[in-house]
């Protein structure tokens, strides 16, 4: 017994090394590996909706933020600006209590918010983007910020920077990598320490790239604690077929860097709106077996209305689009959906929360000892099963049955299991005695 014990001490250090940014615990949604988590160590999907507050900034008695939380959305990327675009009549985006009255009726809700900047929106223009940056660092924003760091994600800028839409897609590479680091650093130089949130390079559209330096950002971030963001217009990105949008989203797995689908459509504008319609279910069924998460555009007052998720802004007038995103039986926010974050339900970390939260989730491991085969009983669905030695090594497996698994070639000892399902990350300790 003491034996067990001193080996599963030794686990659970590996296991938080591995798993917990050391940083952000406690403290602010984090990043470990390809995985988001939540202040309460809790695995987040992060799956929802892109909403541009007030009606783009006509109408600031208008927040519709309630209608959205009826779908099931546990975020919503909320569009702001640094400035008032030319047609907004009124100076919505520089009275702040805006900003912060549509982030507190997104906690209020248990959803996420995701606060993203379009001013720069398909522009390669570093040195302004750069400038729009330094927007996150006014007093009056990082109160905000620091007012809800707990449960906040900021999406540094909307689809800036260009790549392959250049003449020289290496160079490019290399300066979208160094203009964001030095954009990051700079953030984080100010104090903040929410998870920051990179869109691809090309309208947001290259996946590629971001799995390409990902991982470069990542460690250059003073935090380690970046996502980076897709967006699914892919018409010819990845010719609008299925096939090849699986292996552009394999690819980014490959890389094991934390990523979302952050706009998520059914038509892609090009120069008109609704020129292209987009082939949205395949890539919706490719997240749910890929457990990644995915943000639709919109919820509503598009230039292309057939892609808006409501008719005028309420759940109760959803488009053909809308219902389809809340009532796919496969994918649908309301049929399948997303686990709130822990510390949003609780609004703490709740010992007592956390442990009948994760009681729903359980597995067993049978036999155990075993001598390398073994079965794993859980009352969920398992989504992926990955076993390490205590030095974090992998270990291979093999799937025998649908629920039975071989350990090859491996010595006596301890191991550690990761069994992932739909709503946790459980890990377990299986000894191997010859």
């Amino acid at each position: 017994m003491k034996q067990f014990f001193l080996a599963f001490n030794i686990a659970l250090l590996f296991i938080t090394t591995i798993y917990r940014c050391e940083a952000q615990s406690g403290a602010t949604i984090y990043t470990s590996g390809r995985y988001i988590l939540g202040p309460c160590d809790d695995t987040l999907s992060l799956r929802g909706i892109n909403y541009a507050p007030y009606n783009w900034g006509w109408e600031t008695s208008k927040l519709y933020i309630d209608e959205i939380a009826k779908t099931g959305a546990n975020c919503i990327r909320l569009v702001w600006y640094k400035s008032n675009v030319d047609a907004v009549p009124n100076t919505t985006y520089t009275t702040y209590k805006y900003l912060d009255s549509a982030i507190s009726k997104c906690i209020q809700n248990k959803i996420v918010p995701i606060i993203d900047l379009h001013d720069q929106t398909c522009n390669n223009d570093t040195a302004a983007l750069s400038l729009l940056t330094d927007w996150y660092l006014q007093p009056a924003i990082l109160a905000i910020i620091n007012k809800y760091k707990h449960s906040l994600i900021i999406n540094v800028a909307n689809e800036a920077l260009y790549v392959n839409w250049t003449s020289n897609p290496t160079l490019s590479k290399i300066i979208f990598s160094s203009t964001y680091t030095n954009i990051v650093n700079k953030i984080r130089a100010g104090g903040i320490t929410v998870p920051l949130l990179i869109d691809g390079p090309d309208c947001g559209t290259n996946l590629d790239v971001l799995a390409d330096v990902g991982a470069t950002l990542q460690a250059a971030d003073p935090m380690h604690n970046l996502m980076f963001s897709a967006h699914s217009y892919w018409y010819a990105y990845a010719g609008n077929d299925s096939l090849t949008m699986l292996n552009k989203v394999n690819y980014a797995l490959s890389k094991n860097i934390p990523f979302i689908i952050g706009e998520l459509s059914n038509y892609q504008d090009d120069p008109t709106p609704c020129q292209y319609l987009l082939n949205y279910k395949p890539m919706m069924n490719i997240c749910k077996t890929k457990n990644i998460g995915w943000l639709t555009w919109g919820w509503d007052n598009d230039v292309c209305a057939a892609r808006q998720v409501s008719t005028d802004g309420t759940f109760a007038h959803l488009t053909a689009f809308g219902d389809d995103v809340v009532n796919n039986a496969n994918y649908g926010l309301a049929t399948n959906t997303p686990a709130k974050s822990k510390y949003l339900v609780a609004g703490k970390c709740s010992t007592a929360l956390i442990q009948t939260i994760e009681n729903k989730t359980k597995v067993l491991l049978m036999p155990n000892p075993t001598k390398g085969v073994f079965n794993v009983k859980s009352n969920e669905a398992i989504e992926s099963i990955k076993v390490y030695d205590l030095m974090g090594r992998a270990i291979t497996l093999t799937k025998l049955d649908h629920n039975q698994y071989s350990l090859n070639n491996t010595q006596e000892g301890n191991y550690i299991v990761e069994i992932s399902t739909k709503n946790a990350i459980l890990h377990e300790i299986i000894s191997v005695k010859n």
